[in-house]
């Protein structure tokens, strides 16, 4: 089979957690939680090549990291192997834009991406919930960015349900630290007794936005608590996910660019709104 020798681009975008409660921990040592799931215009760009010798090959990858422990790099190869293609291959180019260790998702998008577009490509005719159940071997995150619209998220990050939000703004800061999600994890102390599942419904944590992980990530990087402090006179400031991005939420665009304008001298700031689906969503 031949290929045309062009490149075919699309966009990968982050994710912000509006709220992450934790509900329990399962018996095999994973977190339970709840979360809003929310999608951002912030985007990485990923560029496709497609090739007829059978071969994967990230190209132009500029992470601390082997490209072979990528995430993109392995929903490519697990497409593959699952469908048994054999003479289809790819070679795979991922311009970041979105920070890594963040809390945004950045290599879940581009997993989900990667398997979405190449599933079209390579005319595997995969369903989106085949699509999914390879994307969650890879990370909980997956799945998520596969179905590709905003959603409260609950269990280990299997049940998506899809969700309509309001019109948000946000001023994402990005630390100079990574926090690690196993160490972050490995360090939370949860009292169930103050665990009350039932009412972290999504207008709780849109209005809330509690994340019960930064209390671990301020203790283990006090750099977080100075960030934190700094925010709350501009707002209520969240952190996404296990960290380290910390974010204000705005209503309007004008007061984000307003505070965006203050706190850019001193942070790397990013300014980002909210979207309804991802530009590659598997419908």
């Amino acid at each position: 089979m031949s290929y045309p020798n062009k490149f075919i681009g699309f966009l990968s975008p982050a994710k912000l957690n509006l709220g992450l409660k934790i509900t329990g921990k399962r018996a095999d040592g994973y977190h339970l939680l709840k979360s809003i799931f929310c999608l951002i215009d912030l985007y990485d760009r990923i560029e496709v090549q497609l090739t007829d010798n059978g071969k994967i090959s990230l190209i132009e990858h500029n992470q601390a990291w082997f490209y072979q422990k990528d995430l993109a790099y392995k929903a490519a190869i697990l497409l593959q192997e699952y469908t048994e293609i054999k003479d289809a291959g790819a070679n795979i180019r991922i311009k970041k834009v979105i920070p890594s260790g963040a809390g945004m998702g950045g290599g879940s998008s581009n997993a989900a991406s990667v398997l979405i577009t190449l599933n079209q490509l390579w005319k595997t005719k995969l369903t989106t919930e085949e699509l999914c159940a390879l994307g969650v071997k890879l990370g909980a995150d997956i799945p998520f960015f596969i179905k590709g619209k905003n959603a409260l998220v609950s269990g280990i990050g299997e049940i998506i349900e899809p969700i309509v939000l309001p019109d948000l703004y946000f001023i994402i800061i990005k630390p100079a630290f990574q926090a690690s999600t196993k160490e972050v994890f490995e360090n939370l102390e949860l009292d169930p007794t103050k665990i009350v599942a039932e009412k972290y419904n999504q207008d709780y944590l849109l209005n809330t936005l509690e994340n019960d992980l930064a209390t671990v990530v301020k203790k283990l990087h006090p750099e977080a608590l100075t960030i934190f402090s700094e925010l709350e006179k501009y707002g209520t400031p969240a952190m996404t996910g296990s960290g380290s991005c910390i974010y204000l939420c705005y209503p309007d665009k004008n007061s984000a660019k307003k505070v965006a304008n203050i706190l850019a001298p001193r942070y790397n700031t990013y300014l980002a709104a909210s979207i309804p689906e991802s530009p590659v969503a598997c419908n």
